[in-house]
Order: C-alpha cells, then structure tokens, then sequence
C-alpha cells in the first residue's frame, strides 16, 4: 500500500512509521487508563514511550515496521480482550484474537498476546468471592487459538534454511554450558539496562558486544541476581498471592463457625475466641467488630465493571512476555540484543515508570513544593531522552554515520562495514584503514577479508587482493563471490590463468549450502560461468567454454530470464566461432524469446549473422532493429559501429561513435573508440585530443598511454610518444606494444645518428 500511494520516495515510508509510532504512543496511554490507578500516571507512560530512545531502530529504520506494526495489533488485542472481560461478548473475543494473529504475522515476538491476555483475565480472578462461569469458557479459546498458532508456525510454515553464524550468536556456539547459562540469564539485564540508561545504542550486538561471562565471579552475575530478584519480589507482592493467616477472610471464617457454635450452646464461645462473654448475642457482635476490621485492612475486591489486574504484574508481563522469545532462554536465536526487539517490551518498562510516578504523585497531593520537583524531574528525564532521540535520528540518516555510531560498541563489525561503504564511495584509502584496523579485532571475519580484497582489486594492486580473497575462501569455503573475484584478480596478473580457471570453475560449482543470501550466491555462481566460458574462449577451449555454458543453463535453474537469455547469447557466440551456425542461430533465438525488448539481444544475434559473410543485409537489419528498441543504449550504436567499420563504411561509423560516447561520457571503451574512428579517416589531430580525453579518465592504464603514444607517433612527434611509452611500461611493465613501438623510436634515433 506505501508503494502504490508514494512508489519508492522514502518519505512516506518514513512518515507511515512516525505516524504508526503515534498510534502506538496513544494505545499506550489507553493501556495505561485501564491498568494504572491514576490518569497522570498513564500520561507519563506514554510520554515516555513517545520519546524513549530505544525506539529509534524500529521507527528510523523502514524494516523496523513490523516491530511497530506488532505492537500496535498486541495493544489493540489486549484493549480487546478487557472489553470481552467485563461483557464476555463474542464479538470481543474474535477482535482479540484476529489482532492477536495480526500482530503475529507481523512479528513472531507477538504470539505473546494471547498468553499475556489469559493472565490478565486469570489475575483479574484473584481475590474474588464471585466466580464468572464464563472465564474458563474464554481462556479455553485463548488456549486452543495459541497452539493452534504455534503449530502452524513450527510444523506447517519453512524454517530458515541458514543457520546463525558463530558471530551473530557467539555465546549459543560456546562449548561450556555454564557459559551460555550465564551469559543468556545476563543478557536481559544488559536489554533493561538500554531501557534505563539508552546512551550506547548499535545498530549490531553480535560477535563480542556483550562479552561472554565464563565465571562465576563475573560482577555482571551480582546484576543478574539483582535483577531477577527484583522482578520476583515485584511479581509477588503484585499477584495477589501472598497470603498470610492475618490476611484471611474473617467474615468467611465466622459465617461457617457460628452456626457450629450455636449448636454447642453454654459459654463454648469464649473457648474459642478466648473472648469473655455472657450470651450468643454478645459472642456475635465481637465477632463483627473482628469482621468488619479485617474487612477494612483487605479491601474487598472491585466489581466486575471496574477490576483491574494489578497494575505492576501486568506492566512485567508487558516487559517480559514480549521478550521471551527473543531472548535466547527458551530457544537460540540470530543475535544476542537488538533494538528494535525492545519496542514492543518498553510498553511494560513505560507503563512500570508511570505507575511508580502516580503513585508518588499521589502520595505528595497536599505539597504543591513536591508536585513541582517531581514534574522537573519527569520533564528532565524525557528532555535527556528527546536529546538522545534526535542524536540517534542523526546516526540513521546515511549508512557512514550509522556504522561509524557503533565503533564504540561493536568494532569489527562497525569497522568492517564502514570500510565496504567508504569502498563503494571511492575513498580507497580509508576504506583500507577502516578494513584493516577490523581485522586486528577480529581476524576472523571472511567478509573484512573480501571487502579488503575489493579495495586492493580496485586500485589494480592484484597480488594484495589475491592474498585476501585466498583468506576469505580459507574462512567461508561456500563464498562463491570470493572465487570469482580472485579469479579476476588472477587473469588480472596474466601468468595464472591456469589457476584462474581452476578457481573459477569451483566457485560455479559450489552448491551453497547453508549460506544466508541464496540469490547472491546464485548470481555469484553465474557470474563464475560467464568468466569461466570468457577465459576458456580466450584461451581456444571453446568447446569446453561452450559445455560450461550449457551446464549453467542446467544447473542455475532459478535464474531470472535476463541471465538465463545472457547464458544463450554467449552460448550462440561460441557455437558462431565454431561454425555451428545453426545451433548458434538457435541459441541467439532463444535469448530473444526471454528478452523481446532488449536491444542487446538483437545486436548479438546481428554479431553471429555478421560472421556469416552470405547474411551481412540480414545483420545489418537486426543491428537498426536494436537501435530502435534502445535508441539510449549507447553500446547498440558501438557494436554497429564495429560491423560498419568491417564493412569500411568509416564515415557512417564515426556517427555512430560519437553518438555512443555522447550517450556515456564517462565510459573509457568508448571515448577511446571515437579515436579509432578518426584516426582510421586519418584526422590525427582530432584523434590525438580524444586519445588525451581517455588517458585523463583511466591514467593508471598501461594501453591508454601506448594508444596515445601511437597516435603521437604516427604525427612525427617521437619524443613525446617515447614519454607515453615509458608511462604504460612503468605501470605495465610487460606491455608488449609498448616495448616494441619504443624499439622501433629507438631504431629511428640509432639510424638518424
């Protein structure tokens, strides 16, 4: 629905997820007016859950609008289902639990709900002389929909097919049991923690952002025993359940002795209350005054219209149900904290702070001087908390930021991904450091590896990038990226081709399992097959080239139809050089029906039916057939240009180049293609300005110089030729056109003399 109304403008995105967050604040304060005593009380809850900083992940972050969305259906669920307990309506309980699904399909932390429903309605029975017949019937449904729900999503949805990693999970891989015990009974502490104090925020909490506790004097364990000490005296004093012989019904407890006593006759009554009196008439009236005393110290419970569960045992159960499944104590999951995990949980940490706040309120109702410190003191807290929200509203505008955030928390990985952003950038040099003070963190990290890999491919320093590509496979075998870029960097090095081919052939056929990211992997794989069949046709294998081919077309079954019409093409070419022109009229077609509107398509079969001297017409006609589908596509018009400068129709080619190079100023090939055309119409001097214009866009290319050295030397002026010539051999030092036209200079200068 974002999409229809605004595409992918990311402004309605984000503006949806306040606007749900909105919602959410105001359900919190409906919550809170049902639950707490005292309506400034649920107030302060929902201010403080408007401004919580821990909410930014989920708000900030569009993937985090299943978290909101989640917790807008829980809220709404339970607001639901208070209504079903005071009328036990049917139309009640079927919105309870559709919203219940709801927020569950949004987010599998939800399935809470119904759970923390049925405690509610169980809680709101305690204490009660009058039973409702109706409540079992109600939690009866509760029940069956909650099994019902978890069976279908344990037995009838996929499971993940990727396990976690060690680094998203360290303490779930750790061999000693009481190190996992520790470390998960603290790591609820370390998420409350973040709801008390939120100033260390991180986008990740994996690999050692929370250290691992392997032994009992860890002072971390004195905060869990603390804590969890804390939550049951809160639990206990709140249930209900603390039950003392002073504290029993002393009325009840009269009502089913007197009429024993009675029966008795005589004085029997002072032998039992040690009482002294003379008649029944006495007896019953002391035993009323004890009645109506205990009456006064318990009170007698609300009526059914106006009961509530006990407002703090509700406010945990919304801070811990929700929690539960994420926090590695029932079941291992992919991460150790997150944040946006914490947005449907803060509901209870709000609604525990308003319900202390209005209790203070009103216990200070008659001192105006502490009402005021206490409103500075709230204003204070959610002024600190506002700071906080637009700090890390600042952190999540760019990804730089946002990883540059987490070094303090989290440093390979925040270092790890920084450098991958500064690569993509072009800011090699920083990317390097970022990448490489990473890997003295935690040298363990495949993907460092790779993306330092990257770096060193991109500033053409081949032998570093190879050394890191061979680190990243040694880390994560099934990295079919990894094969594929080291492949290049091989070829790259040109006297490991060999090698080349034996890398790229095992990284095509690497069967993935277990990794996260099948459609990477897949396209990974058929990036191999299309580098493979190139170098194997380069080097005269084309037979094999072509059965590489055909065994991607195979085996990569769920490639889209761009790639699969990609794997024709290439197919036909090969079949071309062979002369099988059938088989390669037949491939070239194929590639067609996949991808009718493509004009590269059409201009690769025109490539096949030109190396057909009898079908040049036919070519031709495909080639304007191209044209016309991607007038734009600048290299429909360069290949055009190649099959009319075969032709020798230079002229008519040169068009076509300068009207390619228009289309992509910044491509290399094709400014340095307009200045083959001139030279071949013998315009030198034009030629030679559009030689400089290439060297200017790649100067750390050996031919570049040597074309220019060429052009200049082809105008007489054999100095500077010489000067480019020594510029290609110093970046290239086996360039071979370069040696020998500098040999022949050389020779010209010898004779001369």
């Amino acid at each position: 629905m974002n999409f229809l109304v605004g595409g992918l403008n990311p402004v309605g995105y984000h503006l949806v997820n306040v606007l749900l967050h909105c919602l959410a604040t105001g359900l919190v304060v409906l919550v809170g007016h049902t639950l707490l005593p005292f309506r400034v009380g649920s107030l302060a809850a929902g201010l403080l859950f408007a401004a919580h900083p821990i909410h930014t992940e989920a708000v900030a972050g569009l993937v985090g609008r299943a978290d909101v969305v989640a917790c807008v259906c829980y809220l709404l669920a339970y607001l639901a289902y208070r209504r079903h307990m005071l009328s036990r309506e049917w139309g009640s309980l079927a919105l309870t639990i559709v919203l219940a699904l709801g927020a569950l399909l949004c987010k599998e932390t939800a399935i809470t709900a119904l759970l923390l429903c049925g405690l509610c309605d169980v809680m709101s029975a305690i204490n009660r002389e009058n039973t409702d017949k109706h409540r079992l019937r109600s939690l009866s449904i509760l029940s069956v929909t909650l099994l019902c729900a978890l069976y279908c999503r344990l037995s009838v949805l996929p499971r993940p097919s990727a396990a976690f990693s060690v680094a998203d999970n360290p303490s779930a891989h750790d061999s000693c049991i009481w190190t996992r015990f520790l470390t998960f009974m603290y790591l609820p502490v370390a998420n409350f923690q973040l709801l008390l104090w939120p100033q260390d925020l991180s986008f990740d909490w994996g690999m050692e952002a929370v250290p691992r506790i392997t032994t009992l004097w860890d002072a971390r364990n004195i905060l869990s025993i603390g804590f969890y000490g804390s939550l049951i005296a809160v639990l206990w004093r709140s249930s209900g359940l603390r039950r003392s012989t002073s504290s029993m019904d002393f009325a009840e407890v009269a009502n089913i002795s007197l009429p024993l006593l009675r029966h008795l006759g005589g004085n029997s009554c002072h032998t039992w209350l040690r009482l002294t009196c003379d008649c029944h008439s006495h007896h019953h009236h002391q035993v009323s005054e004890h009645a109506r005393s205990a009456s006064s110290y318990y009170p007698a419970p609300k009526s059914s219209a106006s009961s509530a569960s006990p407002a703090a045992f509700v406010s945990v159960a919304f801070l811990v149900l929700p929690f539960l499944p994420a926090s590695n104590l029932l079941f291992y999951v992919g991460f150790v904290m997150a944040e946006r995990v914490l947005y449907l949980p803060s509901v209870g940490y709000c609604l525990l702070l308003g319900h202390g706040f209005g209790s203070v309120w009103q216990r200070v109702h008659g001192s105006r001087r502490s009402r005021i410190l206490l409103l500075c003191g709230l204003g204070l807290l959610l002024g600190v908390h506002c700071l906080r929200t637009v700090r890390r509203n600042l952190d999540w505008r760019d990804e730089e930021q946002l990883f540059r955030s987490a070094i303090s928390v989290n440093p390979p990985k925040a270092l790890g991904n920084l450098g991958s952003v500064l690569s993509a950038q072009g800011r090699y040099q920083e990317a390097e450091r970022a990448l490489t003070t990473a890997l003295r963190h935690r040298p363990t990290m495949a993907d460092a590896h790779f993306n330092l890999g990257v770096v060193h491919q991109r500033q053409l320093n081949f032998s570093s990038a190879v050394s890191c590509y061979r680190r990243a496979i040694e880390l994560r075998p099934q990295l079919a990226v990894a094969y594929l870029n080291l492949g290049i960097s091989l070829m790259s090095l040109g006297d490991h081709r060999q090698e080349a081919i034996s890398v790229l052939r095992t990284g095509a056929r690497l069967d993935g399992h277990g990794v996260r990211d099948r459609g990477a992997h897949e396209e990974a794989r058929y990036t191999c097959y299309l580098q493979l069949s190139g170098l194997l046709r380069s080097e005269g294998h084309l037979q094999e080239a072509a059965s590489m081919l055909k065994e991607s077309l195979d085996v990569l079954t769920s490639l889209p139809q761009k790639h699969r019409a990609m794997l024709h093409l290439r197919l036909g070419e090969i079949h071309a050089e062979m002369q099988h022109w059938n088989e390669a009229e037949y491939q070239q077609r194929l590639a067609m029906e996949l991808q009718p509107q493509q004009g590269a398509v059409y201009v690769t079969f025109g490539q096949t039916l030109a190396r057909n001297g009898s079908r040049l017409a036919e070519a031709e006609m495909w080639f304007k057939r191209a044209l016309q589908l991607a007038p734009l596509e600048a290299s429909s018009h360069h290949h055009y240009a190649d099959f009319l400068e075969q032709q020798e129709r230079y002229q008519e080619a040169l068009s076509l180049r300068l009207r390619a190079a228009a289309l992509a100023p910044h491509d290399y090939v094709l400014q340095s293609s307009v200045a083959d055309a001139l030279r071949l119409l013998n315009r030198l001097v034009e030629a030679e300005l559009w030689y400089r214009k290439a060297v200017n866009m790649q100067p750390l290319a050996a031919h570049a110089h040597a074309n220019l050295g060429a052009i200049l030397q082809m105008r007489g002026l054999r100095k500077e030729a010489a000067e480019c010539y020594y510029r290609a051999l110093e970046l290239q030092p086996g360039h071979a056109i370069s040696r020998a036209n500098l040999d022949k200079i050389n020779q010209h200068w010898d004779t001369k003399t």
